[in-house]
């Protein structure tokens, strides 16, 4: 009975020994796991940035193509209305030109030539005509008679 109180003795020895010693493994795999989560979120969070980071870099790259598809779009629409507007603007004028022949009226060059040439004939006219003494009220002007001249060019 001594030998069995004495294995019981050892028996709840080495029971509370086990019980520590798998309380101190649960306390260890506990702070193993935690660890092993502050490094997997650690992980993951710089996997999450580097991804941000290519998302970001392509989304620059992105904004870079598409202004320049839009200044490509916007040259291209330009140069399309400048175009429209060449062709409305000849297609007008020969439409146009038969009416105004129709109406006897000068063209813009006509206007334009008859211009010049009357500052021209101004300018002769100036040129050879004296200063004229000054006037009193009494005296009435004498009308100049314009010189003949033909209008070509």
């Amino acid at each position: 009975m001594a030998k069995a109180k004495a294995r019981k003795g050892e028996t709840g020895q080495l029971l509370s020994r086990l019980q520590s010693n798998m309380k101190q493994l649960q306390r260890d795999a506990e702070r193993l796991m935690q660890r092993t989560r502050k490094q997997a979120a650690q992980l993951i969070s710089r996997d999450q940035r580097r991804a941000l980071d290519r998302i970001l870099t392509q989304a620059k790259k992105l904004r870079g193509d598409l202004e320049k598809r839009a200044q490509r779009a916007s040259k291209d629409v330009e140069s399309r209305a400048e175009r429209l507007l060449t062709t409305i603007e000849k297609e007008t004028a020969k439409r146009v030109a038969p009416f105004l022949k129709r109406l006897d009226l000068p063209s813009r060059q006509e206007v334009q030539a008859l211009s010049r040439r009357i500052g021209q004939l101004e300018k002769r006219l100036h040129s050879k005509r004296p200063t004229p003494p000054p006037r009193s009220e009494a005296q009435t002007p004498t009308p100049v008679a314009p010189a003949p001249t033909s209008v070509s060019e």
